[in-house]
């Protein structure tokens, strides 16, 4: 398992992360301290606070970046532990099973980030109507990673959030400022992962194919030569181009969704373990539970028992 560090120590404070910090902060006034997340008048951006520490979480980490102000967190893509902080940001192309954990926050100086949801059509058009260059990179590289923002990046999310207080303005602006940002999140030192991503994404209709099948159908028993052979592609291309992108084979990605569909379930409501095994493709509650207790590091009936004593981390 690799670890390495991103803004940690955090970069210092700039005059735009700190403009940033106070416009955050004001969108949590006379907001409970137990909510995490605050909408906006913008669909795809939304503010996040932590007033204390996180147990590590598994979850799946949709196509996104957050962008963190202030505190610092630690994310598992893949076997790679990154720690990273106020400056920072992690970004998905794709939706990525991955671990999270804040490990810095309190109620005098809150962990405070601001997420901005990706649309991977808007993404392509911008790469391709604009002929911004995508350098290729011979390494194989997950579709999620973390990346120090700069000035220019930080001025933009800073404009973007000035607008919400001018709605007449909003409609207009907020388009090209958006525009901008992605422009400047390809054009990052790490974003041609995002770009590569992207485009093969849509380019590689095969291992498109392939995510949908598999989120749609999670429930469903695969066959790698059965999936392979309906994406159009051979099942050796399909297992290296999958890895490539999600950083785990077709069965791994499946069981992860599985098992985090699972402890949905769980947490819904009043369902037994073994059924919720069943509902979401497992003949085996012995094997569901073994497979459930190395993900989450506790059996389903403790995971449950922990979590009603404990808010679970988003």
């Amino acid at each position: 398992m690799k670890m390495r560090n991103s803004g940690n120590p955090p970069i210092p404070s700039s005059g735009p992360l700190d403009l940033l910090r106070a416009e955050v902060l004001s969108h949590f006034e006379n907001i409970p301290e137990e909510q995490r997340d605050v909408s906006t008048a913008l669909p795809y951006l939304s503010f996040i606070r932590f007033t204390r520490p996180t147990e590590l979480s598994r979850g799946m980490l949709e196509p996104s970046m957050c962008l963190v102000l202030q505190g610092t967190k630690k994310v598992l893509i893949g076997t790679e532990i990154t720690h990273y902080g106020s400056g920072s940001y992690v970004l998905s192309a794709i939706d990525m099973p991955v671990s999270g954990q804040v490990v810095e926050a309190s109620a005098a100086q809150p962990y405070l980030g601001i997420r901005i949801d990706l649309d991977a059509r808007e993404i392509a058009a911008q790469v391709i109507e604009r002929n911004i260059p995508v350098p290729k990179n011979s390494r194989s590289r997950a579709g999620a990673y973390v990346e120090e923002s700069d000035a220019e990046l930080q001025d933009a999310f800073l404009r973007l959030l000035r607008l919400l207080r001018k709605p007449r303005d909003l409609a207009a602006l907020a388009p090209l400022v958006k525009q901008e940002i992605l422009y400047r999140l390809i054009t990052a030192k790490d974003g041609d992962v995002l770009g590569q991503t992207v485009l093969a994404h849509y380019q590689e209709k095969g291992v498109n194919q392939a995510i949908h099948w598999i989120k749609t159908n999670y429930a469903e028993p695969m066959q790698i030569e059965k999936l392979a052979k309906t994406v159009s592609m051979s099942v050796s291309n399909l297992h290296h181009r999958f890895k490539a992108i999600t950083v785990m084979s077709p069965l791994q990605y499946q069981k992860q969704i599985r098992l985090l569909e699972a402890r949905k379930l769980l947490l819904g409501g009043n369902i037994e373990a073994a059924t919720a095994a069943f509902k979401v493709g497992y003949e085996s509650p012995s094997q569901f539970s073994r497979e459930y207790r190395r993900l989450f590091g506790a059996s389903p009936l403790q995971d449950m028992e922990y979590l009603k004593h404990h808010e679970l981390d988003r």
